[in-house]
């Protein structure tokens, strides 16, 4: 027992052993984030976009961290979120459930007959390529079925990046899948209204992208939301009210 207890420690301790010293002290004593948004720049109503994905980070990040509000002066000590997201475009531009059967077929066909099996690299190609095809023609109908609409492709890189620290503490992409996986369905009756059907895919790419940055800076959800409040905040609240004087008792 006793020999086997480093072994399994050894794992852990490789793991924590080999996190950064800045990486560890955010973990321990997080400061305020601000969040920043950048997408292509032919995409239409692009600022529209970035207002959605940005309110709805903040939103989702305020109950784990401190978030600087949008148009607030951030604390100099304070880390940036950067979104990236390198392609948001419209369900055409997905492949259709054929196109990903034929690309499936060709590619296992050649496979197979490049490896000898050139009796049966047609046969492979057809069965693998008809499997791969009804297996996204399903995937497709399933997320119509749920959603009731039919989500964009987000594809986005997310970088958290400290004041004169080149390196970025905590990096990781999302993929279109997540966002849709994690997105919510809309009532009948608002299923083909564009501005609900942006907000609810912005809703799914923040649940995606504060959820593995709360898992790995081990964040838990608060109830509350926490937004900083700058200085010019502060002194603009309005004084309390002095206190009642005391009255003495009268003396007769």
């Amino acid at each position: 027992m006793r020999r086997a207890l480093p072994a399994f420690l050894a794992p852990l301790l490789l793991v924590f052993g080999c996190t950064r010293p800045e990486v560890e002290a955010f973990r321990q004593r997080p400061r305020p984030v601000v969040v920043t948004v950048s997408l292509p720049a032919q995409l239409a109503d692009r600022e529209g976009f970035q207002q959605e994905y940005a309110s709805a980070l903040r939103a989702r990040l305020a109950t784990r961290v401190v978030v600087v509000p949008g148009g607030v002066k951030p604390p100099v000590d304070a880390v940036e979120l950067q979104v990236d997201i390198r392609d948001i475009s419209q369900p055409s531009g997905q492949p259709t459930a054929a196109a990903v059967g034929v690309a499936t077929g060709v590619t296992v066909g050649v496979l197979s007959a490049a490896s000898g099996n050139r009796g049966w690299g047609v046969v492979d190609g057809l069965f693998w390529g008809l499997w791969a095809g009804s297996h996204a023609a399903m995937h497709q109908e399933r997320t119509r079925d749920r959603l009731g609409y039919r989500p964009q492709v987000v594809r986005a890189q997310v970088r958290l990046m400290q004041p004169g620290n080149p390196e970025p503490l905590w990096v990781e992409s999302i993929e279109p899948i997540e966002v849709v996986e994690a997105m919510d369905p809309l009532p009948p009756g608002l299923r083909d209204d564009d501005g609900r059907i942006r907000e609810e895919e912005a809703k799914g790419f923040a649940r995606v992208a504060v959820q593995k940055l709360a898992a790995y800076f081990q964040w838990a959800r608060s109830s509350e939301q926490r937004f900083y409040e700058g200085p010019a905040a502060k002194k603009d609240e309005a004084p309390p009210p002095p206190a009642d004087p005391v009255r003495e008792p009268e003396k007769h």
